[in-house]
């Protein structure tokens, strides 16, 4: 069995776990402010972390609930998101997905991103291209932001959140179909299988987004920071989107307006 294959089996096996504690009243405790957890997600990244060191005892691997474990040396990290969008997932609303995504020294090489409530299993290799259940995924494009779908996620830092709210008034005043589904992973899908045309946010994370900008990319998107510079730790916020649709929110310059450092 290829890596690929391995991530996929893995992560509906992970989704299998989130299914059978959706909607039964579980606990949720807070990480940090904006920042729930579950059982569910213990759980699922449990299940995970000892599958991949399992099958790959050589790689590291970095999860959100249960930090780093695996070889720490390692040329190849799996981070691993169990559970993204655990508010929705305790709220009894059915968006929410485990994203798998391993990355070498050069970057992200592979992500699996599996929607369990919908059998979804989105997937990107370095290289070859993103598929939704085999079929071959495009961004999708429209020439003009007022038809646009730009989804915009919330900042988790309180420190961002008037930065984040501001953002929502500057991109809904020339992209007035924008939202928010609750899942930064699921929302990087979107774009890339063309259900969105863009992603914006205003601080970076590694657990629901690298992989996701693999996926974009491989559709034929553009992912950066804000700015127009390479996404990554430190830079200003991101900004994942068709061609013309990333052109167009570039040139607002909100990284600058928002004076996001």
């Amino acid at each position: 069995m290829n890596e690929l294959d391995f991530a996929v089996d893995l992560a509906i096996d992970a989704g299998a776990i989130l299914t059978h504690y959706f909607r039964t009243g579980l606990a949720v405790e807070a990480k940090g402010w904006a920042d729930p957890v579950t059982e569910a997600d213990r759980a699922a990244e449990t299940l995970i972390q000892d599958r991949i060191a399992r099958a790959y005892p050589n790689d590291g691997i970095y999860g959100e609930e249960h930090g780093r474990a695996g070889a720490s040396a390692s040329a190849r990290l799996w981070v691993v998101d169990p559970l993204d969008g655990t508010a929705n997932f305790a709220g009894g609303m059915p968006v929410f997905a485990v994203c798998l995504t391993l990355i070498d020294a050069t970057g992200p090489v592979m992500n699996v991103t599996y929607d369990p409530m919908r059998g979804e299993a989105f997937t990107a290799t370095r290289g070859g291209g993103a598929r939704l259940n085999g079929r071959v995924l495009r961004v999708d494009d429209v020439p003009d932001l007022s038809g646009a779908l730009v989804h915009i996620s919330f900042p988790r830092d309180r420190r961002q959140w008037r930065q984040g709210l501001e953002m929502v008034r500057l991109i809904t005043e020339v992209a007035p179909h924008a939202r928010n589904i609750g899942s930064s992973a699921l929302a990087q899908t979107y774009v890339a299988a063309g259900r969105l045309h863009a992603h914006a946010r205003v601080s970076v994370g590694d657990f629901d987004i690298v992989g996701g900008n693999l996926l974009i990319e491989e559709a034929g998107g553009i992912t950066t920071s804000l700015d127009g510079g390479a996404y990554g730790d430190g830079t200003r916020g991101l900004l994942a989107a068709s061609p013309i649709v990333h052109q167009r929110l570039l040139a607002m310059g909100l990284a600058r307006t928002l004076d996001i450092d």
